[in-house]
């Protein structure tokens, strides 16, 4: 369940179906990167949160912003920073700030991401030091983290987004089932990218399957998977356990194996998100 310290990162989806690109303002660039640092008490436990804001922030004081809250910080985050702000100065993708949680270091998330992306507790095969604290880590989230975000910038309150990849996008997966089972509220957008639904014997799944959702509050949900991964059964089975109310697309790269898929798929679902029900 940990990641490798080496793998190939893919920038560039050829199947994105992406706007012309918009004049490039080079005079109007991203304006700050700030590094945040929360202790919560749910988790009882210390956080670092990375912050990129986006190109015109400063600039007019009564504009409000998605947030896109990005998973296993430590290792996305700046990659993904760079080719937001790169991406949307040429009108690639929409302007957000951009909000990655992350540890004290690498090593740290590599341990800790275990606790804080499953439930339930893991069974014993995983050999997992700790884990099942996805409640802990999602009230976290929707009463700490958020709450202060929101009051420090200008958000948009009403959209915003959680992604995440491998057990990050397992966690995104639970909070969506979080929020059809009407558990929390926070976020509108979902972007998982080869999530490990196989944990614990599919349990999520099955939750998905318990859920009688009724409004849903115009939802949008984005999951990818790797063609190398096989699992075009399990992408079947999920499409039709999500329900028809929401806005749903699931993704095969075909050529992409699990640890290829988390680049293409947050660019790709943001890219989607700005216009939701595309092909």
């Amino acid at each position: 369940m940990k990641y490798p310290i080496l793998f190939s990162l893919v920038l560039f989806v050829l199947s994105c179906n992406i706007p012309d690109p918009a004049p490039a303002d080079l005079n109007n660039r991203p304006s700050a990167k700030d590094t945040l640092h929360f202790f919560s008490k749910n988790v009882n436990d210390s956080f670092t949160v990375y912050i990129n804001l986006p190109a015109g922030y400063r600039s007019d004081s009564s504009k409000h912003f998605p947030v896109v809250y990005l998973l296993d910080a430590n290792l996305y985050f700046d990659i993904m920073a760079t080719v937001l702000n790169n991406y949307t100065a040429v009108g690639l993708t929409p302007p957000v700030i951009l909000a990655g949680i992350g540890y004290k270091n690498f090593q740290t998330m590599d341990s800790l991401r275990n606790r804080d992306y499953t439930f339930p507790t893991a069974i014993p095969e995983y050999e997992m030091p700790v884990s099942g604290g996805a409640p802990q880590f999602m009230a976290f989230i929707n009463n700490e983290l958020a709450p202060a975000l929101d009051r420090q910038f200008r958000t948009d309150t009403l959209q915003q987004t959680l992604m995440g990849h491998s057990l990050g996008g397992y966690f995104t997966c639970y909070a969506l089932q979080q929020r059809l089972a009407g558990k929390q509220q926070r976020f509108r957008n979902y972007i998982a990218a080869s999530p490990s639904l196989h944990y614990n014997n599919y349990f999520l799944l099955n939750e998905f399957k318990k859920e009688v959702p009724v409004h849903h509050d115009s939802l949008n949900v984005y999951i990818t998977f790797g063609g190398l991964e096989k699992q075009d059964s399990l992408c079947r089975q999920l499409s039709l356990l999500l329900p028809s109310g929401i806005t749903k697309k699931i993704d095969t790269y075909s050529a992409l194996d699990h640890m290829d898929t988390q680049l293409p798929s947050f660019i790709k679902g943001l890219q989607w998100q700005a216009a939701p029900g595309q092909p």
